[in-house]
């Protein structure tokens, strides 16, 4: 074998090999946006590639030179060895360009939220308008699920992105099982087929109302299958039900005019709808088996929700409360201490709770409850509010005993989120208190008191004040003459809230 055959031969399996190397880059990177979070090592894979790439291409181009163009007469010599040149001169640029990118890459984008795996992700534009985006991680790399989950929004991109962590995912269908003497294998086959379709569908226009989607498979006996899927809707533990409400008449709506009832009326026979407290099977056929009716399916769904939003399934686990005391700790945390809590509850001995910022992100802050004894803060609580963003309003304990309540408001101030702790603020759980009720002309249902102001002692029960958005709260009173708040009450410390009426 000569020496130019046996140079052609490495040369090849040489591109070969880094051809096959590179492919596999591209194929781990298929799929990223602008933002990679492939780990370190595939990181040196691709600025190995791209450095060994460059080198490639700058033998190629002394080849040309060289060999090539050796022989080539006149000014074609000249043309050949200039094109060549330039044409490597592009390449390595483009490349070097590539390289720059990889390294600068890493940095693209702000965790906002990370949770058994999966991370809220937050893009700037060059406008600082925010996007966001759902990662979670998956073997070597970090993949990204859903893009463009919320513009500037950051409370709708948090609750698409607990609607990943609590389980959301896309049903793969179901698979016949017909055997072939079945007298009504025809049949079954046709309902296989709705089912599925029902399934693909009702997931692809969900996406849009960005709220969690799984499925529970029951025994049904008004089919040959024997069994149907029932989508279970997560409310997401926020209390937005007008909208919430309204998203799933819209979605029902979508799948009927798809699957029309009577061609299917086993699939429309029920939803679950989980809201924190427990999950709950909402009777859908009543509403839609005489023809749909969006103000009724509506106001049937509100009260539904509203009801079991509001049940106090959670432990009473302790009657006795105690009297609260600042748990030992150093005290001797100088960047805490220089830190201003957002709001705060001071004891009658001079103690002092306080919720203090510590990271902020999307227009949202994230708080650490501390306590301070004599200016000195030792922590509480890492996590108080359990992920949520926004601004802490208020912390109150009753009667300076361990049972406690903090206020979270979102969505720029415009809704807010309750907490109770009955261990001096160890840990929260999220409460929801049923609405208002006040209906409009177009026969929806608006709750007007979205922002809790206050909680008190009084004769054995619990007090709650809630007011209105001080940005979009106009309802009014006409026979009380202000803008009202709406009382309530609670007769189990706290686990769940009755409606009195307008204040």
């Amino acid at each position: 074998m000569n020496k130019g055959r046996k140079w052609i031969i490495i040369s090849s399996v040489s591109m070969l090999i880094l051809s096959a190397l590179t492919i596999f880059f591209i194929v781990l990177k298929h799929g990223e946006s602008d933002m990679r979070k492939l780990y370190q090592g595939y990181y040196d894979l691709g600025l190995w590639l791209i450095v060994i790439w460059q080198i490639v291409i700058v033998v190629i181009c002394i080849f040309l030179w060289t060999r090539v163009f050796r022989n080539v007469p006149g000014s074609a010599l000249y043309i050949g060895r200039t094109m060549s040149l330039v044409l490597t001169c592009i390449a390595v640029i483009f490349l070097a360009g590539k390289w720059l990118y990889l390294v600068f890459d890493r940095d693209y984008g702000e965790i906002v939220k990370e949770q058994d795996g999966y991370m809220l992700v937050m893009e700037t534009d060059s406008d600082d308008e925010p996007s966001y985006s759902i990662w979670h991680s998956d073997g070597a790399f970090y993949r990204r699920f859903a893009g463009n989950v919320g513009y500037a929004a950051d409370s709708v991109a948090e609750g698409v992105f607990y609607t990943y962590v609590n389980g959301f995912k896309d049903n793969p269908g179901v698979s016949a099982e017909i055997a072939d003497d079945d007298e009504n294998s025809k049949e079954k086959k046709a309902e296989y087929e709705l089912l599925n379709r029902y399934i693909k569908f009702a997931e692809d226009s969900f996406l849009k109302f960005q709220r969690g989607l799984s499925w529970e498979e029951k025994e049904c006996a008004d089919n040959l299958i024997g069994t149907v899927q029932v989508p279970i809707i997560s409310e997401n533990g926020m209390q937005d039900m007008s909208w919430f409400c309204d998203d799933i008449c819209e979605w029902v709506e979508e799948c009927l005019d798809e699957i029309p009832y009577d061609d299917a009326p086993w699939l429309y026979k029920e939803i679950v709808v989980a809201v924190p407290s427990v999950s709950k099977s909402f009777d859908l056929s009543q509403y839609i088996s005489a023809g749909y009716n969006k103000a009724t399916l509506y106001e049937g769904l509100y009260d539904f929700i509203d009801k079991e939003l509001t049940t106090a399934e959670y432990p009473l686990q302790n009657k006795n409360y105690g009297m609260l005391g600042i748990m030992e700790g150093d005290g001797d945390d100088d960047y805490i201490a220089g830190i201003e809590p957002d709001c705060s509850y001071t004891t009658k001995d001079g103690s002092v709770y306080g919720m203090v910022p510590v990271d902020r992100a999307a227009g949202s802050s994230y708080y650490s409850l501390y306590a301070y004894k004599n200016g000195k803060p030792t922590l509480v609580n890492i996590d108080p509010f359990g992920g949520s963003g926004g601004e802490a309003y208020w912390i109150t304990f009753i009667d300076d005993t361990n049972l406690g309540f903090a206020c979270l408001t979102y969505n720029g101030g415009d809704d807010a989120l309750l907490f109770r702790t009955e261990d001096g603020g160890k840990s929260f759980l999220q409460v929801n208190y049923p609405s208002g009720k006040v209906k409009l002309s177009d026969d929806s249902i608006y709750n007007p008191f979205t922002i809790p102001e206050k909680i008190w002692a009084e004769d054995g029960d619990l007090y709650m004040l809630v007011g209105q958005s001080p940005y979009s709260g106009d309802y009014y009173s006409e026979e009380l003459e202000k803008h009202p708040s709406g009382l309530y009450v609670s007769h189990d410390d706290g686990m769940s809230f009755e409606y009195i009426g307008e204040q």
